[in-house]
């Protein structure tokens, strides 16, 4: 890598902001395939739009507390921009969709069939972001997308009109992630969050009066609940990275979505995992590791280029010979 490359990476590079980036993701797809689990639960008792109001009605008081709490409130203002309910629009979409999806299809099924959503995402980051992806990221992405296959080789009857759901949410959802790099840093995320809660429950209240509202269970509650807080979670986590580390880099750590409702099928739903299981389990992992593993050793790569590059420039300037023009050139940060 040369010194000027180096110099014009983009700072979700630096170790910092994109190693945080990714724990970041490995944390919200966690708490994502939490929130799947207890929603898919709930659900088998509550009709789609009362299960998803509730839980975004607590997942907006949530969020509201946050923003009391670190004395933002003056940055709800920011609700209105355009790059905020633009994100929160396509947030609302993909979610209905998926949960539509998830309410009456085995989790497993129709996570892979969201896992689309990585190829789409980092295929939008190219023309639109002028992101660089070189065959290594293309590598981690399809590999991690042949262990998704493989680990639930969905039956034919598997992919009927409902499958469509997952697929059409694959697309929002890539939307969704390419638009959050243009809410700027000073938006904090529980008001990118507060937006997309509450543009849930306007949501909800339209498909209302289509369904039958009941009086929920207890259990159910505490369902909600517990989805409620993985999903508000999950979302801060998820706004966090993006607005940190490359989409490339971020794209395969969407497969361990898979791994995930892996567990959650075999412990909640009694879902045995059997050998062609385990060999996608592996790749699905591989892909997301191999993704971590790339990102530090582009991180050191642009540290020690940054490094040698001011020490280039340092000596020059001492000596009065500049011999590459780029490393005696004064910043303009």
């Amino acid at each position: 890598m040369s010194i000027q490359a180096a110099a014009q990476r983009p700072a979700a590079h630096l170790p910092v902001s994109a190693v945080k980036g990714l724990i970041a993701m490995v944390c919200s797809m966690a708490l994502f395939i939490t929130n799947d689990t207890f929603m898919k639960l709930a659900l088998r008792e509550v009709p789609l739009s009362e299960g998803l109001g509730l839980r975004t009605a607590m997942v907006s008081f949530l969020f509201l507390g946050l923003i009391v709490a670190s004395g933002d409130l003056l940055a709800l203002r920011y609700m209105f921009r355009r790059s905020v309910i633009v994100r929160s629009s396509l947030d609302t979409f993909t979610t209905f969709l998926y949960i539509a999806a998830l309410a009456v299809m085995p989790i497993a099924s129709t996570t892979t069939i969201y896992m689309a959503t990585p190829l789409i995402t980092t295929a939008l980051a190219v023309p639109l972001l002028g992101e660089k992806v070189g065959w290594r990221s293309w590598s981690a992405i399809i590999v991690g997308f042949c262990g998704a296959v493989i680990v639930t080789r969905p039956d034919p009857a598997t992919f009927s009109l409902i499958a469509l759901l997952p697929l059409i949410a694959a697309f929002t959802g890539a939307a969704r992630d390419i638009s959050t790099r243009s809410i700027g840093p000073e938006i904090p995320g529980s008001v990118v969050g507060l937006t997309g809660t509450l543009a849930f429950c306007l949501a909800a209240a339209l498909l209302a009066p289509f369904e039958s509202w009941q009086v929920p269970s207890t259990t159910v509650l505490a369902y909600l609940v517990a989805s409620a807080v993985s999903f508000g979670g999950g979302t801060l986590l998820l706004v966090f990275a993006f607005r940190n580390a490359p989409i490339s880099s971020l794209s395969p750590m969407r497969y361990l979505l898979v791994f995930g409702a892996l567990i959650s099928g075999y412990l909640v739903f009694g879902d045995l995992p059997d050998a062609w299981t385990s060999i996608g389990m592996l790749l699905v992992v591989g892909a997301g590791l191999y993704a971590i593993q790339r990102e530090h050793a582009k991180s050191r790569a642009a540290r020690r280029a940054a490094r040698d590059n001011r020490n280039t420039g340092a000596v020059g300037l001492a000596t009065g010979t500049c011999p590459p023009a780029a490393a005696c050139a004064p910043s303009r940060d």
